[in-house]
């Protein structure tokens, strides 16, 4: 049995698709080390290394904001490789937004290793699970289908693993068992809010039934004009702001070295109607806007007071039969399709990096059009809140 650094990370964010995945090439790196333990071939890699006289270090680039758990545990594991072959060495992730030393932890990596090596001597795959690494899976679709046709309870959206054993426990065993349930009941089991509980307690009942489950009256503002907003970024301080008004898709490109024209531009343009409410989807947005505010010494308050969070009124108003409220998933139920269905805000910071060295107009055409759709789709989804 081989186990690689990629197949450890896939397996800690999926048992279930590392175990699809076990049989396939393994991965590789700039620098790669190999060891054995307990008859298994472990390989681990690293993007660069430090090896001099005074220092001595591996280092890990990924692409993320902050250190997340799977580049600990990425790290620790190419820590456990390095120990295993004598080799002492520092092991450093660099990221979006700074360098982070990893401590090792030689004991979580035998047990995940041990763990990956029982799951894989199954006959058959685990049982679906789901979590934020499920968007772009290959396996997700057939996951959706499989735990459908079992109503089971990781399909609703605030149930993860360790709630799902609470409450088959208790004995609420699909979705319809927690759709006719107590709220008070859920929340005693599981140790959460009343609130939260009745909530998923509707969001049971929206998938088992396929419906939109009111809340509560969603609060909008009233106005006769609005803008519709959403930002792609690429990793290297390159920003697309794309608004959607009156009918007509605009878009405004900011570099971090180049942007104050382009700024400017953008307050004029929604100057136009200094009242009018700013709709965007989740807080990232809204940051952004923020950010701008502060590099150009700006008073942002009433300004960031017009940007009303759909993601936020969504999540107080509606249960919905989706298992995650990305933008993709809730406007794809109100039955609006993006042009380029497999084209998503990842694949967008990738190719806006690319369009910065390239400026290949094809490429920023593409995330153009997927940028123009995400602004049409909050204004699909504003209609549908309005209506309720």
């Amino acid at each position: 049995m081989i186990i690689d650094q990629a197949l450890l990370t896939t397996f800690y964010l999926c048992h279930r698709k590392a175990y699809f995945s076990k049989d396939e090439i393994h991965q590789t790196g700039n620098f790669n080390f190999e060891a054995d333990y307990n008859q298994i071939h472990l390989v681990a890699f690293a993007d660069e290394m430090i090896d001099d006289e005074k220092n001595k270090a591996l280092i890990l680039n990924r692409r993320s904001k902050s250190v997340r758990e799977r580049h600990i545990i990425e790290a620790a594991f190419l820590s456990f490789v390095m120990n295993l072959r004598g080799e002492r060495s520092k092991i450093v992730v660099n990221f979006l937004n700074g360098q982070k030393s990893i401590e090792p932890r030689d004991e979580l990596i035998s047990m995940m290793i041990n763990s990956i090596k029982e799951s894989f001597e199954e006959p058959s795959p685990p049982a679906p699970s789901f979590s934020y690494a499920c968007k772009g899976c290959p396996f997700y679709t057939d996951c959706i289908e499989i735990s459908s046709k079992s109503q089971d309870l990781s399909l609703i959206n605030g149930i993860g693993e360790k709630r799902k054993k609470t409450l088959l426990k208790a004995g609420f065993t699909d979705l319809k068992s927690i759709s006719n349930a107590d709220p008070a009941i859920i929340a005693s089991y599981t140790g959460i809010e009343f609130k939260e509980a009745k909530t998923i307690v509707k969001q049971a009942t929206a998938i088992s039934k396929f419906q939109l489950i009111p809340i509560e009256k969603p609060n909008l503002p009233k106005s006769d004009h609005e803008y519709f907003f959403d930002v792609e970024k690429s990793d290297e301080e390159l920003y697309l702001f794309g608004i959607f008004h009156e009918g007509i898709y605009h878009s405004f490109i900011l570099d971090i070295d180049d942007w104050e024209d382009q700024w400017k531009a953008f307050l004029e343009f929604i100057s136009k109607y200094p009242h009018a409410p700013i709709y965007h989807y989740d807080r990232f947005d809204r940051d952004v806007i923020q950010k701008f505010a502060d590099l150009s010494d700006m008073e942002s308050k009433e300004l960031v007071k017009r940007f009303v969070d759909l993601y936020a009124v969504v999540r107080r108003s509606l249960a919905m039969p989706v298992r995650f409220y990305s933008l993709k998933d809730v406007a794809g139920i109100l039955g609006f399709k993006w042009k380029n269905p497999n084209f998503k805000g990842y694949d967008a910071m990738i190719a806006l990096g690319e369009w910065k060295k390239t400026k290949d107009q094809s490429i920023m055409k593409e995330i153009l059009e997927y940028n123009e759709d995400d602004c049409v789709a909050l204004k699909i989804l504003k209609e549908k809140l309005s209506d309720l």
